[in-house]
């Protein structure tokens, strides 16, 4: 079908009425979420002040409220724009001078200030500013609005993966979101504002469900992910099953968590670890035990208290291999997390030292961190650096 659009404009205070009043709206099912910071929202508005060109905004009249016959409009492209207008008028943010880049001269009547500080000859500029409007096709209907949205931003780099994904109606993508919702993740303090706004917590869970699924696997790309969007587009019929093992597993970690273990399990690539070990667990009918959550914090401890260079020599051959194990495990974190060597590296060591290992290793453990902290603190760090990895964001 030919589709027709058609151009006019509106003015900050159109738009800003319309979607007060909840004509104009954002439809989260293929939008990506808020993302733009305090200095993109400062700049857009800087550019509104100086009366200059902002992108077009993509308007979709996708229903008439029954009833008041209000026509309902989609923006389809253009909500970070219209977002950071609305809350700067609404007092969310001032102009901070050190967003601004255009020279002195030519803000010093806004530079730092709210809306509410404004003139009342800027605050009508901004009022009066007409912002260029393409209004898509009534007939579209919306699987036609999200693909457009997702040829509108494919080659728009701000975007990143998630977000692309996120565009299209998926049956996978939307379990996905659903467990990114979970608590469990704020208890543990596994995401960031940061991840959140950009949606790294859902492709992270992504590759939860893949691990739930499939068991350990490579994600030094992001082909795997995409991969699991297409095959479980339309049907995901295991959903059920997978999402429980995850929430078992979650039950799992919590009984590994203390004091001790927090800060090394919150990170992502520990907690795809403990996910590995969790669901082992489950699968292979293994109960969690106090001697069991003991290994782990002593192995935790030691690993937090020295350096892959630090040559430990020990007259005691399950001390030596302890050590070499701890070792080993952090070389595993340092770099390349995503890879799937390093992480059924990390895997294994969990489980043949804190789960499958017998007392000569418990007594081992606690030799070895009695050992360690008989060493210099120049040498003893407490620094972690890991999770640098170059290949990708999904740990």
């Amino acid at each position: 079908m030919q589709f027709k659009f058609s151009r006019n404009t509106l003015t900050v205070k159109e738009i800003y009425d319309d979607f007060k009043d909840q004509k104009l709206i954002i439809d989260n099912s293929y939008q990506r979420r808020k993302v733009w910071m305090t200095k993109d929202n400062v700049r857009l508005i800087e550019t509104i002040l100086l009366n200059w060109i902002i992108p077009e905004i993509f308007l979709w009249p996708a229903d008439i409220n029954p009833d008041t016959g209000n026509t309902i409009t989609h923006i389809v492209d253009g909500q970070q724009r219209i977002n950071a207008i609305i809350d700067f008028i609404s007092g969310e943010y001032k102009l901070q001078e050190r967003y601004l880049l255009t020279p002195v001269k030519d803000r010093i009547e806004f530079t730092n200030m709210t809306f509410s500080e404004l003139s009342p000859e800027l605050k009508k500029h901004i009022w009066m500013y007409s912002m260029s409007i393409v209004n898509i096709d009534r007939n579209c209907t919306i699987d036609d609005i999200k693909r457009m949205f997702y040829r509108l931003n494919l080659t728009d780099y701000s975007l990143n993966e998630q977000e692309k994904r996120n565009s299209l109606d998926n049956d996978f993508g939307n379990t996905s979101k659903e467990l990114a919702n979970d608590e469990f993740w704020e208890k543990h303090k596994v995401f960031s504002a940061s991840d959140v706004r950009r949606m790294k917590d859902v492709e992270y869970c992504s590759g939860i469900i893949i691990l739930a699924r499939e068991g350990i696997v490579d994600q030094t790309t992001s082909k795997k992910i995409n991969e699991t969007y297409d095959d479980l587009k339309f049907d995901y019929p295991d959903k059920k099953e997978n999402i429980q093992l995850i929430s078992e597993a979650m039950d799992i970690i919590d009984k590994f968590t203390n004091n001790d273990t927090f800060s090394f399990i919150s990170k992502k690539s520990q907690m795809y670890t403990m996910f590995s070990v969790s669901i082992d667990l489950l699968e292979n009918k293994i109960k969690v035990t106090n001697e069991m959550t003991e290994k782990f914090s002593l192995f935790v401890r030691i690993y937090n208290k020295f350096k892959n260079e630090l040559d430990l020599f020990i007259n005691d051959t399950h001390c030596t291999q302890v050590y070499e194990g701890i070792k080993k495990y952090k070389l595993a974190s340092s770099e390349g997390i995503n890879k799937l060597g390093n992480r059924v590296i990390r895997f294994e060591i969990i489980k043949k030292y804190c789960v499958e290992s017998d007392r000569k290793i418990y007594d081992a453990l606690i030799k070895l961190e009695e050992k360690i902290n008989d060493f210099s603190p120049t040498i003893i760090h407490e620094v972690d650096h890991e999770e640098v990895d170059n290949d990708d964001e999904l740990h």
